[in-house]
Protein backbone atom coordinates (compact mmCIF):
# COMPACT_ATOMS: atom_id res chain seq x y z
CA UNK A 1 0.00 0.00 0.00
CA UNK A 2 2.81 2.42 0.86
CA UNK A 3 4.58 1.63 -2.42
CA UNK A 4 1.41 2.46 -4.34
CA UNK A 5 1.13 5.80 -2.57
CA UNK A 6 4.80 6.52 -3.29
CA UNK A 7 4.36 5.72 -6.99
CA UNK A 8 1.30 7.95 -7.11
CA UNK A 9 3.20 10.74 -5.35
CA UNK A 10 6.06 10.44 -7.87
CA UNK A 11 3.65 10.63 -10.80
CA UNK A 12 1.84 13.64 -9.33
CA UNK A 13 5.17 15.36 -8.68
CA UNK A 14 6.31 14.56 -12.22
CA UNK A 15 3.16 16.01 -13.79
CA UNK A 16 3.18 19.05 -11.49
CA UNK A 17 6.82 19.83 -12.17
CA UNK A 18 6.27 19.45 -15.91
CA UNK A 19 3.28 21.79 -15.81
CA UNK A 20 5.17 24.38 -13.76
CA UNK A 21 8.11 24.26 -16.17
CA UNK A 22 5.78 24.57 -19.16
CA UNK A 23 4.01 27.57 -17.62
CA UNK A 24 7.36 29.22 -16.90
CA UNK A 25 8.60 28.68 -20.45
CA UNK A 26 5.26 29.74 -21.92
CA UNK A 27 5.15 32.99 -19.94
CA UNK A 28 8.76 33.75 -20.83
CA UNK A 29 8.03 33.12 -24.51
CA UNK A 30 4.83 35.18 -24.45
CA UNK A 31 6.65 38.15 -22.91
CA UNK A 32 9.58 37.61 -25.32
CA UNK A 33 12.04 36.96 -22.52
CA UNK A 34 14.84 34.43 -22.56
CA UNK A 35 14.14 31.73 -19.98
CA UNK A 36 16.99 30.89 -17.65
CA UNK A 37 19.06 28.07 -19.13
CA UNK A 38 20.12 26.92 -15.68
CA UNK A 39 16.55 26.75 -14.42
CA UNK A 40 15.39 24.86 -17.52
CA UNK A 41 18.24 22.37 -17.15
CA UNK A 42 17.52 21.90 -13.46
CA UNK A 43 13.82 21.38 -14.23
CA UNK A 44 14.61 18.71 -16.81
CA UNK A 45 17.02 16.99 -14.42
CA UNK A 46 14.34 16.84 -11.71
CA UNK A 47 11.82 15.43 -14.19
CA UNK A 48 14.27 12.71 -15.20
CA UNK A 49 15.09 11.90 -11.57
CA UNK A 50 11.38 11.58 -10.75
CA UNK A 51 10.90 9.37 -13.78
CA UNK A 52 13.82 7.13 -12.75
CA UNK A 53 12.49 6.91 -9.19
CA UNK A 54 9.10 5.90 -10.56
CA UNK A 55 10.64 3.16 -12.73
CA UNK A 56 12.67 1.89 -9.78
CA UNK A 57 9.61 1.78 -7.51
CA UNK A 58 7.30 0.37 -10.18
CA UNK A 59 9.70 -2.43 -11.11
CA UNK A 60 9.28 -3.95 -7.65
CA UNK A 61 5.75 -4.99 -8.62
CA UNK A 62 7.02 -7.10 -11.54
CA UNK A 63 8.97 -10.22 -10.51
CA UNK A 64 10.06 -10.91 -14.10
CA UNK A 65 12.20 -7.73 -14.05
CA UNK A 66 15.69 -8.60 -12.85
CA UNK A 67 16.80 -6.06 -10.26
CA UNK A 68 20.53 -6.23 -9.45
CA UNK A 69 21.89 -4.41 -6.42
CA UNK A 70 22.70 -1.26 -8.42
CA UNK A 71 19.42 -1.26 -10.38
CA UNK A 72 18.43 2.32 -9.50
CA UNK A 73 21.83 3.67 -10.53
CA UNK A 74 21.77 1.74 -13.80
CA UNK A 75 18.28 3.03 -14.59
CA UNK A 76 19.51 6.57 -13.91
CA UNK A 77 22.52 6.12 -16.22
CA UNK A 78 20.65 4.40 -19.05
CA UNK A 79 17.14 5.80 -18.57
CA UNK A 80 16.66 6.83 -22.20
CA UNK A 81 17.13 3.41 -23.82
CA UNK A 82 15.81 1.50 -20.80
CA UNK A 83 12.48 3.31 -20.37
CA UNK A 84 10.90 2.07 -23.65
CA UNK A 85 12.21 -1.44 -23.01
CA UNK A 86 10.88 -1.48 -19.45
CA UNK A 87 7.45 -0.17 -20.40
CA UNK A 88 7.17 -2.61 -23.30
CA UNK A 89 8.30 -5.56 -21.16
CA UNK A 90 5.92 -4.80 -18.31
CA UNK A 91 2.87 -3.38 -20.10
CA UNK A 92 3.09 -4.15 -23.82
CA UNK A 93 1.28 -1.70 -26.12
CA UNK A 94 -0.20 0.17 -23.17
CA UNK A 95 3.38 0.83 -22.08
CA UNK A 96 4.06 2.53 -25.40
CA UNK A 97 1.13 4.84 -24.75
CA UNK A 98 2.55 5.57 -21.28
CA UNK A 99 5.92 6.25 -22.92
CA UNK A 100 4.22 8.75 -25.21
CA UNK A 101 2.72 10.45 -22.16
CA UNK A 102 6.12 10.65 -20.49
CA UNK A 103 7.64 12.12 -23.66
CA UNK A 104 4.88 14.74 -23.81
CA UNK A 105 5.63 15.65 -20.19
CA UNK A 106 9.34 15.97 -20.98
CA UNK A 107 8.62 18.20 -24.00
CA UNK A 108 5.71 20.14 -22.54
CA UNK A 109 7.64 23.42 -22.39
CA UNK A 110 8.49 23.23 -26.08
CA UNK A 111 4.94 22.26 -26.97
CA UNK A 112 3.57 25.27 -25.09
CA UNK A 113 6.00 27.57 -26.89
CA UNK A 114 4.99 26.07 -30.23
CA UNK A 115 1.29 26.52 -29.40
CA UNK A 116 1.90 30.15 -28.44
CA UNK A 117 3.83 30.67 -31.68
CA UNK A 118 0.85 29.35 -33.65
CA UNK A 119 -1.59 31.52 -31.65
CA UNK A 120 0.50 34.67 -32.08
CA UNK A 121 0.52 34.06 -35.82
Amino acid sequence: MAAMRYKTFLLIALVSLSLLGAVYEGVAYWRELVPSVGLASLWQLFVVVLLVLWVDTDSRDYPKIYRPYEYGYLVFLFWLPYLPYYLWRTRGWVGMLILGGFLVLLMLGYLVQWALFVIKG
